[in-house]
């Protein structure tokens, strides 16, 4: 018999998806990989480690040696350099934060998106607010998110920071900025750089601790706001939109350009950061499913190259460039400069 070209394992792997990521987040809830840096567990000590029953223990040292997380000698299992770098706590590229947030806020929502696609309503938040209300009302919800999202962003900032030249500009102004990971990220790389951080007043109770952590306290300010409601605070020569327009429709994207281009003076720049779909919009596949998610989340999505082109354009920016980049939250930046 001629051996078939195609076969359903592709579609397997795609549909059980969901396995790893749970196997993941399972083993990051009890701070697993925190517990086993710098020494390796047997299937004993993790059942005494988690207080849970052996056969469950070695089926999670079992998958999360399948799937790259913990390596295996003798009958010891330990952290493999993948886990021993991001998802150790209190390293300084943790990535843990990211899997408690798409675990707790996104796992559930996510088995709504045949509604999500029918409705076209986001399945996170109720209907009398939007979802950055939603977060700021919550404390325990605005942490998750926040840490989650600075996980995402030390990894995105330090890949920007790499990609853009800040050495021509004195001030960063990060809009919706969060954590402050982005400005951590690119005043460790240029000592001469100050920044500020606008976001929301519950987002900057986070960012202040990040970035007293960090120890840049000096160079780093917080300036509470809402981009809708009111100005850009002046003074910076470069501004950044991270992860921020996917989250909005384009006419209210317009409105956000237009304040950035407004607190600008002449000479400064305006950096979008985001997960950028292709023009064709085939692709890539962490813009495209990132897109999916901004339906369940909100009420935007990912958007093209072309498309952030053309709103830089009409709002006023010139000599638009892009740069590509590689990390988990971002795949490209495009610049706009301001006459």
């Amino acid at each position: 018999m001629a051996t078939r070209e195609l076969t359903p394992i592709p579609l397997m792997q795609i549909i059980s998806g969901f396995w790893a990521s749970k196997t993941l987040a399972t083993a990051v809830e009890p701070d697993l990989f925190t517990q086993l840096s710098g020494r390796g567990v047997d299937i004993h000590e993790l059942r005494q480690l988690l207080e849970i029953d052996p056969r469950p223990a070695e089926m999670l040292l079992s998958g999360c040696a399948s799937l790259g997380l913990l390596e295996k000698r003798g009958e010891r299992y330990y952290n493999s350099p993948l886990s021993e770098e991001f998802l150790v706590r209190g390293k300084p590229y943790y990535f843990g934060g990211v899997i408690t947030l798409l675990d707790r806020r996104l796992y559930l929502p996510w088995n709504r998106l045949p509604e999500a696609i029918k409705t076209n309503r986001a399945q996170t938040w109720g209907d009398q607010q939007g979802i950055f209300e939603a977060i700021s009302a919550n404390p325990e919800e605005q942490r998750i998110f926040t840490e989650g999202m600075h996980s995402f962003s030390v990894q995105s900032g330090e890949a920007v920071a790499a990609a853009f030249d800040f050495l021509p500009y004195a001030h960063l102004l990060d809009v919706g900025g969060g954590s402050g990971a982005y400005c951590i990220e690119a005043a460790r790389r240029y000592p001469h750089l100050r920044a500020t951080v606008f976001d929301l007043p519950t987002a900057l109770e986070i960012a202040r601790e990040k970035i007293a952590e960090a120890g840049f306290s000096d160079r780093i300010k917080t300036h509470p706001g809402d981009f809708f409601n009111e100005a850009l605070p002046k003074g910076a020569d470069v501004v950044l939109l991270s992860m921020i327009l996917h989250d909005w429709t384009p006419e209210k994207n317009w409105v956000i350009l237009t304040r950035c281009f407004d607190a600008l003076p002449s000479g400064g720049a305006v950096i979008v950061s985001e997960l950028m779909m292709n023009d064709e919009k085939t692709g890539p596949v962490s813009a495209a499913l990132m897109s999916l998610n901004m339906l369940i989340e909100t009420e935007g999505r990912n958007y093209t190259w072309a498309e952030y082109t053309q709103w830089l354009k009409e709002v006023g920016f010139r000599e638009i460039q892009r740069l590509p980049v590689e990390s988990p939250g971002v795949n490209g930046i495009l610049i706009g400069r301001k006459r």
